[in-house]
C-alpha cells in the first residue's frame, strides 16, 4: 500500500531536513516551517503531495514541493528524490 500522506516533522526527519526528530518537532513549534504558505505550529500535522514546504533553518531558507514519502530515514541520494527544490 503506497503512503500518501505523512507527519511533517518525519518528513523532515526521514529526508535528511532536520538530524532529528525532536529537532524537527522543535523547528515546527518555533514556527520555522510553513505549508502552502501557512505557518504551523503542531508537529502532527500532515502533509500530502504537491504539498509546498518552506524550512527556515540556520537564517537559511528552504522551498520544496513534496514528491514522496517513505517509512524509513533515507541516504541522501534516495531522500532527494522525493522533494524539489523550488
Amino acid at each position: 500500500m503506497e503512503v500518501c500522506e505523512q507527519r511533517i516533522d518525519n518528513w523532515l526527519y526521514r529526508l535528511r531536513f532536520i538530524k532529528t526528530r525532536n529537532n524537527s518537532q522543535k523547528i515546527i513549534k518555533e514556527g520555522n516551517v510553513r505549508i502552502n504558505k501557512f505557518k504551523i505550529y503542531k508537529p502532527s500535522i500532515k502533509i500530502k503531495y504537491g504539498d509546498i514546504i518552506t524550512i527556515n533553518v540556520n537564517k537559511q531558507t528552504l522551498v520544496v514541493m513534496v514528491n514522496g514519502f517513505t517509512k524509513r530515514r533515507l541516504n541522501y541520494k534516495k531522500a532527494q528524490e522525493l522533494y524539489k527544490i523550488l
